[in-house]
């Protein structure tokens, strides 16, 4: 499940001056499949990703997010949705602020309980979403959080980054940081706010600003 190159880009050297200024939106990485691994706790903890709101969860993962029904039937063993398993994703809707959480199959009864649509479905005590009668299939536009667990993280993850994902400026800081300290050079282009800079440059920013939130996108 690859991506696409990111495109080339007419850019600006800010020279020395970028380095007092604050972020401010958005930053964009070209990395390859080693660097990628490092986004594995941040998906794991959750990153917000934009999504029409009141549509079926199915719709969330396939149309807005390309992900293949036949992957999604085979592959996405599990879907948590605000802590409940979800058992039809063509029924389920999905709010604002919702919080999904999915895995590839987990092992042994837990894992077998848990499945959605799973033959144990009835000894889950509680833990099967309930569908919401009232749910408006509104089309607005809205913020949910996605968090990505054992195999999806790698087969999932780079969709999303390439898309775009939300994330605090802590967790932001705390990736750019890392990978200045490491001798790997495998990011190729890094851009802030359609400036190219280098990572030491990113590093040294003031990481403060306006807003809790800033977009990443990660392309190789």
């Amino acid at each position: 499940m690859g991506m696409p190159a990111s495109p080339a880009h007419d850019t600006v050297d800010p020279g020395e001056g970028l380095m007092k200024k604050q972020i401010r939106t958005t930053l964009i990485l070209t990395l390859d499949d080693a660097t990628m691994s490092s986004f594995v706790p941040l998906l794991q903890k959750g990153v917000q990703v934009k999504a029409q709101l009141g549509r079926s969860m199915k719709h969330l993962l396939c149309e807005q997010y390309g992900v293949n029904p036949e992957y999604l039937t085979e592959r996405i063993q599990t879907i948590f949705l605000d802590g409940k398993v979800v058992d039809n994703v063509e029924t389920t809707t999905v709010k604002g602020g919702a919080i999904i959480a999915l895995s590839a199959a987990m092992p042994g009864l837990a894992g077998a309980t848990l499945r959605t649509g799973g033959l144990l479905a009835a000894f889950r005590d509680g833990l099967t979403h309930e569908e919401d009668l009232e749910a408006v299939d509104s089309h607005e536009l809205g913020m949910v959080t996605v968090k990505l667990f054992n195999l999806l993280v790698r087969e999932l993850g780079p969709v999303l980054l390439e898309k775009g994902v939300w994330v605090t400026r802590e967790d932001a800081e705390s990736l750019v940081k890392r990978w200045a300290d490491t001798p790997l050079r495998a990011i190729d282009h890094v851009e802030m706010d359609g400036l190219k800079v280098s990572l030491e440059e990113l590093a040294g920013l003031d990481w403060s600003g306006d807003s809790e939130y800033l977009l990443l996108r990660a392309v190789g």
